[in-house]
Protein backbone atom coordinates (compact mmCIF):
# COMPACT_ATOMS: atom_id res chain seq x y z
CA UNK A 1 0.00 0.00 0.00
CA UNK A 2 1.67 3.74 -1.17
CA UNK A 3 2.26 5.98 1.86
CA UNK A 4 1.23 9.09 2.25
CA UNK A 5 4.83 10.49 0.91
CA UNK A 6 4.55 8.26 -2.40
CA UNK A 7 0.63 9.64 -2.79
CA UNK A 8 1.96 13.35 -2.40
CA UNK A 9 5.00 12.94 -4.48
CA UNK A 10 2.98 10.99 -7.44
CA UNK A 11 0.77 14.20 -7.13
CA UNK A 12 3.71 16.23 -7.52
CA UNK A 13 4.79 14.58 -10.15
CA UNK A 14 1.62 14.74 -12.84
CA UNK A 15 2.16 15.90 -15.98
CA UNK A 16 1.75 19.98 -16.73
CA UNK A 17 -1.22 21.33 -18.40
CA UNK A 18 -0.31 21.96 -21.99
CA UNK A 19 -0.85 25.34 -23.70
CA UNK A 20 -3.95 23.76 -25.33
CA UNK A 21 -5.00 22.31 -21.98
CA UNK A 22 -5.05 25.49 -20.07
CA UNK A 23 -6.79 27.00 -22.67
CA UNK A 24 -9.41 25.01 -22.89
CA UNK A 25 -9.95 25.28 -19.32
CA UNK A 26 -10.08 28.97 -19.43
CA UNK A 27 -12.60 29.17 -21.74
CA UNK A 28 -15.00 26.44 -20.11
CA UNK A 29 -14.84 28.36 -16.91
CA UNK A 30 -16.08 31.70 -19.03
CA UNK A 31 -18.43 29.89 -20.92
CA UNK A 32 -19.82 28.39 -18.24
CA UNK A 33 -20.35 31.63 -16.19
CA UNK A 34 -17.57 30.38 -13.58
CA UNK A 35 -15.85 33.60 -14.88
CA UNK A 36 -18.05 36.72 -15.59
CA UNK A 37 -17.81 39.29 -18.31
CA UNK A 38 -15.43 42.08 -16.99
CA UNK A 39 -13.56 39.38 -14.55
CA UNK A 40 -9.71 40.46 -14.18
CA UNK A 41 -7.58 37.78 -15.00
CA UNK A 42 -3.68 37.58 -13.91
CA UNK A 43 -1.03 35.38 -14.75
CA UNK A 44 0.01 34.83 -11.48
CA UNK A 45 -3.65 33.62 -10.31
CA UNK A 46 -3.95 31.62 -13.09
CA UNK A 47 -0.61 29.84 -13.09
CA UNK A 48 -1.10 29.15 -9.13
CA UNK A 49 -4.76 27.55 -10.06
CA UNK A 50 -3.33 25.39 -12.74
CA UNK A 51 -0.15 24.99 -11.63
CA UNK A 52 1.35 26.04 -14.40
CA UNK A 53 4.13 28.53 -15.05
CA UNK A 54 3.27 31.82 -16.52
CA UNK A 55 4.16 31.12 -20.04
CA UNK A 56 1.60 28.44 -21.34
CA UNK A 57 -0.96 31.15 -19.42
CA UNK A 58 0.26 34.02 -21.39
CA UNK A 59 -0.13 31.99 -24.67
CA UNK A 60 -3.54 30.78 -23.55
CA UNK A 61 -4.79 34.12 -23.22
CA UNK A 62 -3.61 35.16 -26.06
CA UNK A 63 -5.54 32.93 -28.05
CA UNK A 64 -8.66 33.66 -26.04
CA UNK A 65 -7.72 37.26 -26.85
CA UNK A 66 -7.82 36.34 -30.88
CA UNK A 67 -11.53 34.35 -30.15
CA UNK A 68 -12.24 37.68 -28.61
CA UNK A 69 -13.28 36.28 -25.28
CA UNK A 70 -11.18 38.04 -23.00
CA UNK A 71 -9.87 41.80 -24.07
CA UNK A 72 -6.54 43.43 -22.98
CA UNK A 73 -7.26 46.93 -21.49
CA UNK A 74 -4.16 49.43 -20.46
CA UNK A 75 -4.05 50.13 -16.72
CA UNK A 76 -6.50 47.84 -16.39
CA UNK A 77 -5.03 44.22 -17.91
CA UNK A 78 -6.95 41.05 -19.09
CA UNK A 79 -10.89 40.82 -18.56
CA UNK A 80 -13.72 38.33 -19.94
CA UNK A 81 -15.03 40.63 -22.61
CA UNK A 82 -18.23 42.73 -21.64
CA UNK A 83 -20.49 42.90 -24.83
CA UNK A 84 -22.08 46.19 -25.62
CA UNK A 85 -25.45 46.00 -27.01
CA UNK A 86 -24.54 47.02 -30.48
CA UNK A 87 -21.70 44.10 -30.26
CA UNK A 88 -24.63 41.29 -29.77
CA UNK A 89 -26.93 42.82 -32.52
CA UNK A 90 -23.80 42.54 -34.90
CA UNK A 91 -23.10 38.94 -34.32
CA UNK A 92 -26.72 38.18 -34.17
CA UNK A 93 -26.93 39.46 -37.86
CA UNK A 94 -23.93 37.38 -38.92
CA UNK A 95 -25.57 34.54 -36.71
CA UNK A 96 -28.63 34.90 -39.12
CA UNK A 97 -26.70 34.25 -42.37
CA UNK A 98 -24.61 31.58 -40.78
CA UNK A 99 -26.95 29.36 -39.34
CA UNK A 100 -29.67 30.00 -42.27
CA UNK A 101 -26.86 28.40 -44.56
CA UNK A 102 -25.97 25.61 -41.96
CA UNK A 103 -29.61 24.38 -42.00
CA UNK A 104 -30.09 24.31 -46.04
CA UNK A 105 -27.18 22.24 -46.25
CA UNK A 106 -28.54 20.24 -42.94
CA UNK A 107 -31.30 19.37 -44.94
CA UNK A 108 -29.39 18.32 -48.48
CA UNK A 109 -26.96 16.14 -45.69
CA UNK A 110 -29.21 14.56 -43.13
CA UNK A 111 -28.53 11.10 -41.95
CA UNK A 112 -30.48 8.60 -40.11
CA UNK A 113 -28.01 8.95 -37.00
CA UNK A 114 -28.22 12.66 -36.81
CA UNK A 115 -31.88 12.54 -37.39
CA UNK A 116 -32.73 10.45 -34.27
CA UNK A 117 -30.25 12.48 -32.54
CA UNK A 118 -31.96 15.50 -33.25
CA UNK A 119 -35.19 13.89 -32.87
CA UNK A 120 -34.11 13.34 -29.17
CA UNK A 121 -32.55 16.48 -28.58
CA UNK A 122 -35.55 18.78 -29.52
CA UNK A 123 -37.20 16.65 -27.11
CA UNK A 124 -35.29 17.47 -24.20
CA UNK A 125 -35.13 20.85 -25.18
CA UNK A 126 -38.89 20.54 -24.94
CA UNK A 127 -38.86 18.90 -21.92
CA UNK A 128 -36.52 21.58 -19.98
CA UNK A 129 -38.64 24.12 -21.68
CA UNK A 130 -42.09 22.93 -20.32
CA UNK A 131 -39.88 22.68 -16.28
CA UNK A 132 -38.25 25.95 -16.83
CA UNK A 133 -35.25 24.63 -16.58
CA UNK A 134 -32.82 27.57 -18.27
CA UNK A 135 -29.74 25.60 -17.96
CA UNK A 136 -30.65 22.54 -19.51
CA UNK A 137 -32.71 24.05 -22.35
CA UNK A 138 -29.88 26.22 -23.28
CA UNK A 139 -27.75 22.78 -22.70
CA UNK A 140 -29.78 21.05 -25.50
CA UNK A 141 -30.48 23.90 -28.05
CA UNK A 142 -27.02 24.55 -28.38
CA UNK A 143 -26.37 20.62 -29.05
CA UNK A 144 -29.17 20.80 -30.89
CA UNK A 145 -27.74 24.03 -33.12
CA UNK A 146 -23.99 21.79 -32.78
CA UNK A 147 -25.49 18.75 -34.54
CA UNK A 148 -27.30 20.66 -37.41
CA UNK A 149 -23.56 22.27 -37.60
CA UNK A 150 -22.39 18.69 -37.79
CA UNK A 151 -24.49 18.23 -40.94
CA UNK A 152 -23.11 20.97 -42.68
CA UNK A 153 -20.02 18.66 -43.26
CA UNK A 154 -18.01 22.05 -43.71
CA UNK A 155 -15.03 22.80 -41.15
CA UNK A 156 -14.75 26.41 -42.11
CA UNK A 157 -18.53 27.04 -40.95
CA UNK A 158 -17.82 24.97 -38.13
CA UNK A 159 -15.50 27.36 -36.97
CA UNK A 160 -17.08 30.78 -37.43
CA UNK A 161 -20.53 29.20 -36.45
CA UNK A 162 -19.05 28.30 -33.10
CA UNK A 163 -16.67 31.13 -32.66
CA UNK A 164 -20.44 33.35 -33.04
CA UNK A 165 -21.35 31.00 -30.48
CA UNK A 166 -18.80 31.16 -28.14
CA UNK A 167 -19.32 34.88 -28.54
CA UNK A 168 -23.10 35.47 -27.77
CA UNK A 169 -22.64 32.65 -24.86
CA UNK A 170 -20.75 35.43 -22.97
CA UNK A 171 -24.59 36.93 -22.47
CA UNK A 172 -25.52 33.98 -20.33
CA UNK A 173 -28.93 33.12 -20.12
CA UNK A 174 -30.37 36.50 -20.37
CA UNK A 175 -31.97 35.47 -24.06
CA UNK A 176 -33.66 32.79 -22.73
CA UNK A 177 -35.38 34.36 -19.42
CA UNK A 178 -37.42 37.17 -22.01
CA UNK A 179 -40.79 36.39 -21.40
CA UNK A 180 -42.22 33.56 -23.92
CA UNK A 181 -39.03 33.25 -25.71
CA UNK A 182 -38.12 29.45 -24.78
CA UNK A 183 -41.72 28.60 -25.68
CA UNK A 184 -41.51 30.62 -28.70
CA UNK A 185 -38.10 28.40 -29.61
CA UNK A 186 -39.54 25.26 -28.87
CA UNK A 187 -42.66 26.07 -31.84
CA UNK A 188 -39.75 27.92 -34.31
CA UNK A 189 -37.58 24.50 -33.56
CA UNK A 190 -40.18 22.10 -34.61
CA UNK A 191 -40.82 23.61 -37.60
CA UNK A 192 -37.01 23.86 -38.20
CA UNK A 193 -36.47 20.12 -37.81
CA UNK A 194 -39.89 19.37 -39.93
CA UNK A 195 -38.35 21.16 -42.97
CA UNK A 196 -34.82 19.43 -42.56
CA UNK A 197 -36.29 15.75 -42.23
CA UNK A 198 -38.52 16.71 -45.30
CA UNK A 199 -35.60 17.81 -47.19
CA UNK A 200 -36.57 21.33 -47.38
CA UNK A 201 -33.18 22.79 -48.14
CA UNK A 202 -35.25 26.75 -48.69
CA UNK A 203 -37.57 26.08 -46.21
CA UNK A 204 -35.16 25.46 -43.58
CA UNK A 205 -32.62 28.09 -44.42
CA UNK A 206 -35.97 30.84 -44.01
CA UNK A 207 -37.38 29.19 -40.86
CA UNK A 208 -33.53 29.25 -38.87
CA UNK A 209 -33.01 32.88 -40.38
CA UNK A 210 -36.77 33.80 -39.06
CA UNK A 211 -35.26 32.07 -35.40
CA UNK A 212 -32.45 34.66 -35.13
CA UNK A 213 -34.58 37.54 -36.58
CA UNK A 214 -37.02 37.09 -33.70
CA UNK A 215 -33.96 36.43 -31.30
CA UNK A 216 -32.85 39.65 -32.23
CA UNK A 217 -36.44 41.97 -32.21
CA UNK A 218 -37.05 40.34 -28.61
CA UNK A 219 -33.43 40.97 -27.15
CA UNK A 220 -34.16 44.88 -28.99
CA UNK A 221 -37.05 45.04 -27.30
CA UNK A 222 -36.25 43.27 -23.36
CA UNK A 223 -35.30 45.88 -20.83
CA UNK A 224 -32.71 43.32 -19.87
CA UNK A 225 -30.97 44.08 -22.79
CA UNK A 226 -31.01 47.45 -22.28
CA UNK A 227 -28.86 47.40 -18.88
CA UNK A 228 -26.28 44.46 -20.11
Amino acid sequence: MPTSTARTSKKRDAPALSVEQVCDKIRSAILSGKLRPGDKLTEQDLAAEYRVSRTPIREAIRQLEVERLVSRTPFVGVTVTQLRPSEIIELLDIREVLEGLVARLAAKELQPEQRTRLRKTFDRMTASAKSGNVVQYLDEALAFRRILVECSRSETLTQYVMGIENRLRLVGNRTALIPGRMQAAISEHKKLLQAIEAGEAEAAEQLNRERIQHIRADVEKSFSFSVL
